[in-house]
């Protein structure tokens, strides 16, 4: 077959799709962004937008992923596109209902972003799913953020080796996705709110001793600021004090020695109940990007590779892996999912 034939076979191909495919628009809702893509029936993304967002009421954030989600069809596959043909999956950093599209606590502490923070903001059995729905005409999908991820890897990253898996996203807080026996694990896993330390630090959710009370960016960042005494302006700056030689960084190494420790025994947690092959670890860089100088990561990974001390041995073959946080994976993962639960397009490894 010539070059000219495979370019006919592929407009062919092309036209085909158009006309009988199905499209699923995949977006994150981060703390005032929105990340967005349009992946095909294959589960390959085909367009990615970003847009920034002035306020996080609820109404407004429907009104801008609307017009995100219309933006990327109409620039992909034209303005007059059958919307039956088009689902809408939207992934949020926290805990969902996906039965009926609910987001049950979507919460932006005071703390979380910096010198120069934006207002904080608390949804609370917010319907997002209905809501979008009705602005979209779209059939639309809601779902945690780590459950996205998990959608990801099973479709496109460690699925395609492992029929059983674990996904850890550490955010603000953390969380966790599970794939067992080739099937996503639809109930929500609370992973952030396992008890690690009996004798621990409050977490925020009012529990003592949760893995969220050491880790996650929130979390992390308190507890240095605890250990130490200093002021810090986020998780960075808190990375920074440990990796530095001031007369604190021992105090703040020690405060990712527990963090990373408060993994391990979560991923033991994880192994004793569903024996996983592989866990995935996804986080920001300054925690898992380890090597010279870089004390704050080293020691917080040496910390969570402890996982097989907390376990049992015939779970200790566990695979463990890293991967830097990227928003455009947690949206590509909302459309696998949106593919799934809106036309029934099963999420099969590549």
């Amino acid at each position: 077959m010539n070059a000219n034939d495979a370019k006919v076979r592929q407009i062919l191909w092309r036209s085909r799709e158009l006309d009988n495919g199905f499209y699923a628009i995949g977006i994150e809702i981060l703390p005032y962004e929105l990340v967005g893509v349009l992946v095909e029936t294959d589960g390959m993304v085909t367009a990615r937008a970003r847009r920034h967002l002035a306020v996080m009421d609820p109404d407004e954030v429907v009104k801008r992923v609307t017009e995100l989600a219309g933006k990327l069809v109409t620039d992909a596959l034209g303005c007059g596109f059958p919307r039956n043909r088009v689902c809408l999956g939207v992934q949020v950093g926290g805990p969902v209902d996906p039965d009926t599209g609910t987001v049950l606590h979507l919460i932006n502490g005071r703390d979380d972003h910096g010198r120069n923070k934006p207002p904080p903001y608390e949804w609370v059995n917010v319907p997002l799913g209905a809501r979008l729905t009705a602005a979209s005409g779209c059939a639309t999908a809601v779902e945690n953020d780590a459950h996205a991820f998990a959608a990801y890897e099973q479709k496109l990253g460690v699925g395609q080796e492992s029929a059983t898996f674990a996904v850890i996203l550490i955010r603000d807080g953390v969380g966790a996705g599970l794939v067992v026996r080739r099937e996503r694990l639809h109930a929500p896993t609370e992973f952030g709110h396992l008890l690690v330390w009996p004798r621990g630090r409050i977490c925020d959710c009012g529990m003592r001793g949760c893995i969220e009370s050491q880790v996650g960016s929130r979390a992390l960042t308190a507890v240095v600021k605890e250990r130490t005494g200093r002021e810090l302006d986020g998780l960075e700056a808190a990375i920074a004090l440990a990796d530095s030689n001031a007369t604190q960084a021992p105090q703040a190494v020690a405060a990712f020695r527990k963090a990373g420790t408060s993994i391990a025994r979560g991923i033991a947690t994880v192994l004793t109940v569903f024996g996983p092959s592989h866990v995935i670890v996804y986080a920001t860089e300054g925690l898992i990007t380890g090597g010279p100088g870089h004390r704050a990561a080293n020691t917080f990974l040496r910390a969570v590779h402890t996982f097989p001390a907390h376990t049992l041995h015939t779970s200790r073959g566990c695979q463990l892996r890293t991967q830097r946080l990227d928003a455009v994976r947690g949206a590509h993962g909302a459309a696998l999912i949106a593919l799934q639960s809106c036309f029934g397009i099963r999420l099969q490894p590549h």
